[in-house]
């Protein structure tokens, strides 16, 4: 795979200059398309596939060529490529081979973004939520900020934001260390635990590239970290950055009280710094976006602004799109789709639906990378504890080569082994899936399609034959 780098040469960036992307269809590249589209460049990209980013693009007006090939960059003046595009690209070969300039999504946001005051959000888990949180208090309190969000925000129905005012907020991806191209932000760091390791190596490597992260953070800005982690806290004590520690433990700098689950998602009381502001109503469920809006409070401290209206603006929070996103129903199911795809992610996600709902939880995981379901294979096998019935698909390879030494069938026998009591079936692809759902969902039960991959359109084939 293509690693991140800094460019050799100098970016200068003019309205209607041709900007290809390879890989348009993804969430950061296509909310960077969008955004210079709108500034009055000529945008084209190519993608793999179609999907529904592709077609809102389209829509939009920008040209995108299906597959990838040599011809596609055509007389771009910037071609942008990810951690995700490999070495072998033929679009890649051939910008390079011409001497187009050729430049990492990570350096052209950090591009775009340098005249205004920054805030990264990076973390394991957490990220989009908290970015979209967080720019939602910014808008609504009337800061005009420009953001960034690896996800469709419902509050500003899109995955981007462009302001005219002094903030910019956007999430900092810690998969290919590319987040090491944002120097002098404020930070958000939300949780670090194993993941990404086919690009790290192993966990060591991954804190510490963290912590490098944490060394570029503006000394003259501030970090809000979630202190209940030893590995963020460790990893904090390299900021030269002022520390806002949040939590869900008493004695941290933001905290919370009386968290309960409520029918309309989950209420608590924000504390900060000793002094309890107004009750919490979140539309969204659980406790871990609990700890995602105190972090979004701290950063809104952090940059000087009002806390009791920013804790109210938390209540006017709608969500990011496939983060326990409802999708229909069927046989009297509710089906639910969620993007998690990390063992830590998976179980707070069931955790919160058996806390909020009193249904007989049905659980459809599409494992993400050949990679990460081996390195996290025991991990993912105690993660579904909270479901009666756990099916599971192939995995979706994404970027890497099939392999045939890591298999769905592995991982559903070591969730029998964990979870004796539940049913646990191996359903290969996405029409395995939909016909076991019509047969097997009954009424109270909760469906939810969970994987970073394409297994939504298995909930939405579903609720579409009803």
């Amino acid at each position: 795979m293509a690693e991140a780098a800094t460019p050799t040469y100098h970016l200068k960036l003019v309205p209607g200059q041709h900007v290809h992307f390879i890989g348009i269809g993804g969430v950061s590249m296509s909310a960077l398309a969008l955004a210079l589209y709108h500034k009055g460049f000529r945008i084209s990209g190519s993608d793999k596939a179609s999907s529904e980013t592709v077609d809102r693009l389209q829509t939009a007006g920008i040209a995108v060529a299906r597959g990838q090939a040599a011809e596609n960059i055509g007389d771009a003046d910037l071609v942008v490529y990810t951690t995700a595009i490999r070495e072998d690209n033929p679009e890649l070969i051939a910008a390079r081979s011409s001497g187009q300039p050729v430049i990492h999504r990570s350096d052209l946001i950090a591009h775009l973004l340098d005249h205004q005051q920054r805030i990264a959000v990076a973390g394991t888990h957490g990220k989009t939520t908290t970015t979209a949180m967080l720019g939602t208090i910014f808008l609504e309190l009337d800061c005009d900020p420009t953001i960034f969000v690896g996800g469709h925000c419902l509050n500003i129905s899109s995955n981007f934001r462009l302001g005219e005012g002094v903030y910019a907020i956007f999430e900092a991806c810690e998969s290919d260390s590319s987040f090491l191209a944002y120097d002098h932000c404020s930070q958000v760091l939300t949780s670090i635990e194993p993941d990404h390791l086919d690009v790290h190596g192993t966990f060591a490597q991954l804190r510490e590239s963290f912590a490098n992260f944490a060394r570029l953070a503006d000394p003259s800005g501030f970090i809000v970290y979630w202190a209940d982690s030893e590995q963020v806290r460790q990893v904090v004590k390299h900021s030269p950055a002022r520390p806002i520690s949040y939590g869900l433990s008493p004695e941290l700098d933001i905290t919370a009280t009386a968290v309960r689950p409520t029918a309309q998602g989950i209420s608590f009381t924000p504390v900060v710094f000793g002094e309890p502001l107004s009750s919490v109503q979140l539309q969204t469920i659980g406790r871990h976006n609990v700890l995602n809006a105190l972090a979004a409070l701290g950063a809104a401290y952090g940059a000087g602004l009002p806390l009791e209206p920013a804790a109210e603006v938390l209540a006017k929070f709608q969500g990011v799109k496939r983060r326990f996103e409802r999708i229909g129903q069927i046989n009297g199911a509710l089906v639910v789709d969620d993007y998690a795809h990390h063992p830590t992610e998976i179980q707070a996600t069931l955790r919160a639906a058996r806390e909020h709902l009193n249904s007989r939880i049905v659980a459809v995981f599409q494992p993400h990378l050949y990679s990460r379901t081996e390195y996290l294979m025991d991990d993912f096998a105690r993660s579904f504890n909270e479901a009666e019935v756990i099916a599971i698909t192939d995995i979706y390879p994404a970027r890497e080569q099939p392999r045939d030494d890591v298999s769905a069938e592995q991982l559903c026998e070591k969730i029998r082994a964990q979870h004796p009591t539940g049913q646990v079936v191996y359903l290969p692809d996405l029409d395995d899936v939909v016909a076991f759902l019509r047969e097997n969902a009954t009424t109270n039960d909760l469906v939810i399609t969970i994987g970073a991959g394409n297994i939504r359109q298995a909930a939405e084939r579903l609720v579409a034959t009803v």
